[in-house]
């Protein structure tokens, strides 16, 4: 489950995973489609996109699956995998408006641009929201984040709480 803060503590500790693209984090439930705005996806946000580029949050390995490539996958080599959903879009589907930058399975680094998305997607009326989750991992205690808006690469996205170790 996200623990939403009301506004971002820098100080906080854990572990912050920046994010992966420049937007404003909004709850889950703001969403748009039905299997996003319910509470199955817990430890997701959605990103109301306001730049078209989005870049590695971390090193690791990059992967692109469902559906014409709407999924991006950033696993760690600790086995933390950060998932982030692009909305359905017929233009998506036939590969028009979106450029990848790397190719699916490569060794990408930190703040490495990955996909290019074409601006005009950006301008839709209720905004281009893309969904980012954290997915489950026996080392998280707990996942927080606040409403605001976030730059790729710069500002963090979540801080993660890391259980002990025993």
């Amino acid at each position: 489950m996200i623990h939403w803060q009301e506004q971002y503590n820098a100080k906080m500790p854990g572990l912050t995973i920046n994010s992966p693209a420049s937007g404003i984090i909004l709850p889950l439930h703001a969403h748009t489609d039905p299997l996003y705005n319910t509470t199955v996806l817990t430890q997701a946000i959605c990103i109301k996109l306001t730049h078209g580029t989005l870049i590695a949050p971390f090193a690791g390995v990059y992967e692109r699956s469902l559906l014409a490539g709407r999924r991006l996958s950033f696993r760690h080599k600790s086995g933390l995998t950060l998932q982030l959903d692009l909305p359905e879009d017929s233009s998506l589907q036939h590969g028009e408006a979106i450029k990848s930058l790397v190719h699916d399975g490569e060794q990408v680094i930190s703040g490495q641009p990955v996909l290019r998305l074409d601006p005009k997607l950006l301008q839709a009326e209720t905004g281009y929201l893309v969904v980012l989750m954290v997915l489950p991992h026996p080392a998280i205690l707990a996942v927080f984040s606040a409403e605001r808006f976030v730059a790729a690469g710069l500002d963090a996205v979540f801080t993660l709480q890391m259980k002990k170790k025993q």
